[in-house]
């Protein structure tokens, strides 16, 4: 289980060079680049509840069922004591997160940074959300888990991180707006504990399970990656374009 959590963290997927340029404030229209983000991202997050549930429905072991079941809970705004005291020492209030919903948050974040939420989301998105669902619903049990647990929940943190401090560099969004961000570090962490401990349960069953493990998480990290990709690509030429509109401008009114 080591040694796929650090394959996972080595993975491109975490590091990605549009996660980086994002941090790092490299596109001339950073505001512009950061709100595409801001939509494109919220309609794969907005889907979690669906990954979440389609690997509930793999699960034979109860207990393995009740903890994907607290998960599915929290996404729902359900935060336990435990919780409120860990996110409360990052600077989170209570009333901030607690009753409300994480696709709810990402929204509270949306609208903040001016997201256009009429705007069609992308292909990309759509490609991503609907091939994570695929891997999710077509494959084997431990394949799923290799995709939630160890491509998702275990690593989110390590991509939230780049995200958060893009956030705080090149906008004045306040911790309130963003919240979404820092508590998915912290409670996923979490998250990533416990479906680390199934995936250790099923790996000891057969070789054949921990086999899947490992595919199904190279699959959700290799799709991501993906997507950051095309992420990239929209964002050099959304960079270009505004660029040039101006540049234009600044023509006209000089003549």
């Amino acid at each position: 289980m080591e040694a796929l959590i650090q394959e996972a963290k080595a993975h491109r997927a975490i590091n990605h060079p549009y996660l980086l340029a994002l941090k790092n404030g490299e596109f001339k229209n950073m505001d512009a680049v950061l709100k595409d983000f801001a939509l494109q991202y919220g309609a794969y997050s907005s889907w979690f509840p669906r990954y979440l549930n389609g690997v509930i429905s793999k699960l034979e072991n109860p207990q393995h069922r009740e903890h994907l079941l607290d998960n599915l809970a929290e996404e729902s705004g359900q935060l336990h004591k435990e919780d409120i005291e860990a996110i409360a020492q990052m600077g989170i209030k209570e009333e901030w997160v607690q009753g409300i919903t994480h696709p709810a948050l990402f929204r509270r974040f949306q609208v903040a940074i001016g997201a256009d939420m009429q705007a069609e989301i992308g292909e990309e998105v759509q490609i991503w959300r609907d091939a994570f669902l695929n891997l999710i619903e077509n494959s084997s049990c431990s394949s799923a888990i290799g995709a939630i647990g160890l491509g998702t929940e275990s690593v989110v943190k390590y991509i939230y991180r780049h995200l958060i401090e893009a956030i705080e560099k090149h906008t004045d969004l306040t911790l309130f707006d963003y919240v979404f961000f820092p508590l998915h570090t912290e409670v996923d962490d979490e998250h990533g504990l416990i479906l680390l401990s199934i995936a250790e349960e099923l790996s000891s069953q057969s070789e054949t399970a921990t086999v899947d493990l490992r595919n199904g998480m190279l699959h959700a990290l290799n799709i991501r990656a993906s997507f950051w990709d095309s992420m990239m690509e929209r964002a050099l030429k959304l960079d270009a374009q505004l660029s040039a509109s101006n540049t234009s401008f600044a023509v006209n009114q000089a003549g």
